[in-house]
C-alpha cells in the first residue's frame, strides 16, 4: 500500500512538471567569500613587534647620521671670557673643539686641556645644541715678576711661576742672587710673595727686592745701605724696628756695611764706616766694632 502512494506521488510531481505547475527548486553549492581581519591580526602578533622595532631602528639610524653629518652641528668657533693676558686664539687652539661634532664634545675634558696652558689656572666649559660653545677662564693673575739671571718669570698669589705674557709697568721685582734653575708651575714660599707685598704696601718706594737662601729678602735703605729681612714674616715689625735702627746709626753717624733684622728682636749692623766730625780736643771717637748689636 504504501509502495502504490510512492508511485503515486512520483507521478504526480512528474505531471506537475511537465505542466509547470510547480516549479523546481535548486539550492546552489557554491559558498559565499566571508571577509576576515583574524589573519591580518594574527599576522600583526607574530611579526607586528619586529617590523616596528625594524622601523624605529631605522629612524634612528637616519636621524643620527643627519645629526652627524649637519654641519650645523659642527662648531667652527666658541665664545671664550675672563681672557686678559692669554689670547682668544691660544684658549680655542687648544682646546681643540674646532671642526668637531658637538655630540662628541665633554666639558671636562675640555676644560682639561685649556688648564694644560700655564697662565690659566681654571675653565668651566659649556655646550649648547645645534652648536654653541662657551668658554669661562679664570687667568694666573701676575703679583709680582721674579728674576733668576736673564730669565723673567711671573709669580701669581698662590707662588706658583708662570711665563709672562706681556710687560707690566711699576709690578713689583724680585731679583734672585742664587739663580735658582726654575720652570712652569714651579712654587715659590708663599711666605717670601707675602713678605714682598707687605713691604711694597708699608713702603711704597720699594719697587725691587733682592732674595738669597741665606739673608732672605734683601732692600736697600734711600742712603743705599743693605738691610736683610729674612723669610718674609713679621715685615712690619722689622720694620719698624729698622726706623729704629736708623735712627740711631745716624745720631752715631755710622755707615753701616749692612743691617741685619731677620730676628727684630736682636737687629745687628756692620760698620762699614764713620762718618767722622770734628770734635772737641781730647775727646776720642770709638767706632763700634764689627757685628755690634744695637741696643
Amino acid at each position: 500500500m504504501f509502495g502504490v502512494n510512492k508511485r503515486r506521488r512520483r507521478r504526480r510531481r512528474r505531471s506537475e512538471m511537465r505542466l509547470g505547475i510547480k516549479s523546481i527548486e535548486y539550492k546552489s553549492s557554491t559558498t559565499r567569500p566571508q571577509l576576515s581581519l583574524r589573519p591580518v591580526l594574527n599576522y600583526w602578533q607574530i611579526y607586528g613587534p619586529r617590523l616596528f622595532g625594524g622601523l624605529v631602528l631605522a629612524f634612528l639610524v637616519w636621524i643620527t647620521y643627519m645629526l652627524f653629518s649637519s654641519p650645523e652641528f659642527f662648531v667652527y668657533g666658541a665664545n671664550i671670557q675672563g681672557n686678559v693676558a692669554v689670547t682668544r686664539r691660544e684658549i680655542y687652539n687648544v682646546s681643540g673643539i674646532d671642526s668637531q661634532s658637538v655630540f662628541w664634545l665633554s666639558s671636562a675634558e675640555i676644560s682639561e686641556q685649556i688648564m694644560t696652558l700655564p697662565n690659566i689656572k681654571s675653565a668651566t666649559v659649556s655646550i649648547f645644541l645645534p652648536a654653541e660653545v662657551i668658554i669661562q677662564v679664570v687667568e694666573r693673575r701676575p703679583e709680582l715678576v721674579w728674576q733668576s739671571g736673564d730669565t723673567i718669570w711671573w709669580v701669581d698669589q698662590e707662588g706658583t711661576i708662570v711665563p709672562p705674557k706681556e710687560e707690566v709697568e711699576g709690578m713689583l721685582r724680585i731679583i734672585d742672587d742664587d739663580r735658582q734653575p726654575l720652570e712652569t708651575g714651579f712654587q715659590i714660599d708663599l711666605a717670601i710673595i707675602k713678605g714682598a707685598q707687605m713691604l711694597r704696601v708699608l713702603a711704597p718706594d720699594v719697587s725691587v727686592i733682592r732674595y738669597s737662601r741665606a739673608k732672605g729678602l734683601t732692600v736697600a735703605t734711600p742712603e743705599g745701605w743693605p738691610v736683610y729681612l729674612g723669610d718674609g714674616h713679621e715685615i712690619r715689625a722689622k720694620l719698624v724696628v729698622l726706623t729704629n735702627v736708623l735712627a740711631n746709626l745716624k745720631e752715631r753717624n755710622i755707615t753701616p756695611a749692612y743691617i741685619d733684622v731677620r730676628n727684630p728682636l736682636r737687629p745687628v749692623y756692620q760698620p762699614n764706616a764713620v762718618i767722622r766730625i770734628e770734635q772737641p780736643a781730647g775727646v776720642p771717637v770709638n767706632p763700634p766694632s764689627s757685628g755690634s748689636i744695637v741696643q
